[in-house]
């Protein structure tokens, strides 16, 4: 990377920097006028003077869009930062340029036609107003230009006036704004005039360069005017593989002196309340969906952000219960740095754990690293690793009280409940059911046979729910790392006696794959209730117990027939209820209560 390096930009990209170019020229040379809620404004009464320039309005495309094209990744989500107007006006002024006269005689024009192949020049205009108290300090504009998103922002800098202690967001110059932005690598500037690379704060070239997480100011300063900026240092470091700089280290964990462990502590604090959940959210999932989630829980941990981030809000936090409802705390996260190295290492086939995951069947280790849907399959488990300090403990909801991860995910992190919520709950099911998986436990019962036993269970709608991405792979996986937190011991697992359980789901798996199992995972049984209630002659209530026992007759009964094998099967189970079986006698009949 050399001292100034320059973009290779794509031809929109190139095409959109010479719009915003000649927009600028423009807005300085014939100072037009916009309509702005219901009035009518030139250039000259929106625009705010700061420094002397050459232009009276400059235009800078701002942070990861700049970095991205350094390290030579696609980036499609472009910030562009503003001199002397708000996000809103220029837009206005962009707008009112596409449709004028003068922009109508420039080559551009042509050019745009002959490129942006049928993309509007611009989309309508919204607005997301300020929000100070979710730490949303500036007022934005967005919009599609020539296809690309676009965001537009004024520079800014703070500025307390008379004894306040609460900042007011004002106009900046880019030093200043590159200095109030939350890394290095973050808050380089593209001059779309000059056409160069900016580095305001004189490191973020250098950090790209090396591979280095720092903010421009002292961490505690950056991270007091958003503290949602210390999950972003740890989804950045864990993302491109970036060391932390020491002093955010030192900020976060607060351990030099006393003054720092209450500044860590106010930190952490704020970052719990002031931070709009969706916001933190959005940060943790794209950790637990990055290239490397591991690091970032490991980081968490590391840095004392851990019950921040994975323990329900308050004042939930303070009302976590045992089962049986006695009052207690999350476990420590140190299990999940183990299992998560452990389930990192068998992702990535890394010789870590090699010893231990070489002994799964390589079919299954294939559904979870390559198969369908791997990445999604791969971000429910990470969140199941997340959670397990949580496993058993419950929160108060209404009347009623409810999983604590569960609280976590839809209350502290705002997550989907179809996305997350939803399928990690049936993993931690899915879990219990899966327990020390043993053929013994499936021994015959009844009219049941051990493949009919195993088949039913595959049919759980915790194991088995295509809609929300969770089936044996991923079930019998998250079964799998939660009987390992027994073995955690200090920063490894007791590998021996890891290996005889990994042995015990291994032949599970293998059973279910040689025994072509799967297959009714999700299959419609053979005879449907109203032939079943018809033949045995029982009450319709009983007909959802009873369509199990039909599903069971089909896996044993693979040999017969296709065109035998419905008449067949109502004979079995008829012969079944008369012996007494499928049903006990004493619960065939609905007990009606009468009312008082």
């Amino acid at each position: 990377m050399s001292a100034v390096p320059t973009l290779s930009l794509t031809p929109l990209e190139s095409l959109l920097c010479g719009l915003l170019d000649h927009a600028c020229r423009w807005m300085s040379d014939v100072d037009p006028q916009v309509e702005c809620e219901g009035r009518t404004y030139s250039f000259s009464q929106l625009c705010r003077p700061n420094e002397p320039s050459a232009l009276r309005c400059e235009a800078r495309i701002a942070g990861g869009w700049v970095r991205d094209k350094l390290l030579q990744l696609p980036s499609h989500d472009l910030d562009v930062s503003l001199s002397t107007l708000t996000g809103h006006n220029f837009a206005l002024f962009l707008q009112a340029y596409l449709a004028s006269d003068a922009f109508a005689a420039t080559p551009l024009k042509a050019t745009m036609d002959a490129h942006a192949h049928g993309a509007t020049a611009i989309s309508h205009i919204g607005k997301i107003a300020a929000n100070p108290e979710q730490s949303k300090n500036l007022e934005t504009a967005t919009a599609r230009v020539l296809g690309l998103d676009v965001d537009f922002v004024n520079l800014r800098k703070e500025v307390y006036e008379g004894g306040s202690r609460i900042p007011i967001m004002s106009f900046g110059t880019p030093y200043e704004d590159a200095m109030r932005r939350d890394m290095t690598v973050n808050a380089l500037f593209y001059n779309v005039h000059t056409q160069r690379v900016e580095d305001w704060t004189g490191h973020g070239l250098d950090d790209l360069r090396t591979g280095l997480v720092r903010t421009p100011l002292e961490p505690a300063a950056t991270f007091e005017d958003d503290p949602l900026r210390i999950l972003r240092c740890i989804r950045f470091a864990s993302r491109f593989g970036y060391a932390v700089h020491p002093s955010i280290v030192a900020c976060l964990a607060g351990t030099e002196t006393p003054e720092a462990h209450t500044r860590a502590e106010t930190l952490r604090e704020a970052l719990s309340r002031k931070v709009s959940r969706e916001r933190v959210g959005i940060e943790v999932d794209k950790m637990l969906a990055g290239p490397d989630p591991r690091r970032a829980l490991t980081l968490l941990a590391e840095l004392h952000l851990y019950p921040a981030v994975f323990q329900p809000p308050p004042p939930m936090s303070t009302q976590l219960t045992t089962a049986d409802g006695s009052p207690t705390h999350a476990a420590p996260e140190a299990p999940v740095l183990v299992i998560s190295a452990f389930f990192d290492s068998m992702l990535r086939s890394t010789e870590a754990y090699a010893s231990l995951y070489t002994r799964l069947p390589t079919s299954w280790l294939a559904h979870l690293r390559d198969g369908r849907n791997a990445r999604a399959v791969q971000r429910l488990l990470w969140y199941c690793i997340a959670l397990l300090p949580l496993r058993g403990l419950r929160v108060p909801q209404g009347k009623h009280t409810v999983w604590a991860g569960v609280a976590t995910m839809a209350v502290g992190l705002k997550l989907g409940h179809r996305t997350t919520k939803d399928p990690v709950r049936n993993l931690y099911e899915a879990a219990d059911l899966l327990h020390d998986p043993s053929l013994e436990r499936f021994a015959p019962e009844g009219v049941l046979s051990r493949r009919a036993r195993i088949g039913l269970l595959l049919r759980h709608s915790s194991i088995t729910s295509p809609a929300l991405e969770v089936s044996l792979p991923n079930a019998l996986m998250a079964a799998l790392l939660v009987e390992l937190v027994a073995l955690v011991d200090g920063p490894d697992l007791r590998r021996d006696d890891a290996a005889r359980v990994l042995d015990t789901y291994a032949a599970f798996w293998t059973y279910v794959e040689t025994e072509g199992l799967a297959a009714y995972a999700q299959s419609k049984p053979i005879v449907d209730g109203q032939r079943i209630a018809e033949a045995l002659g029982c009450e319709k209530h009983l007909i959802s117990r009873l369509l199990p026992f039909a599903v069971a007759w089909e896996i044993d009964h693979e040999h017969v027939a296709p065109a035998e094998r419905v008449e067949q099967c109502v004979r079995d189970l008829q012969a079944a209820w008369n012996d007494g079986e499928l049903v006990p006698e004493a619960e065939r009949s609905r007990v009606v209560k009468r009312s008082k």
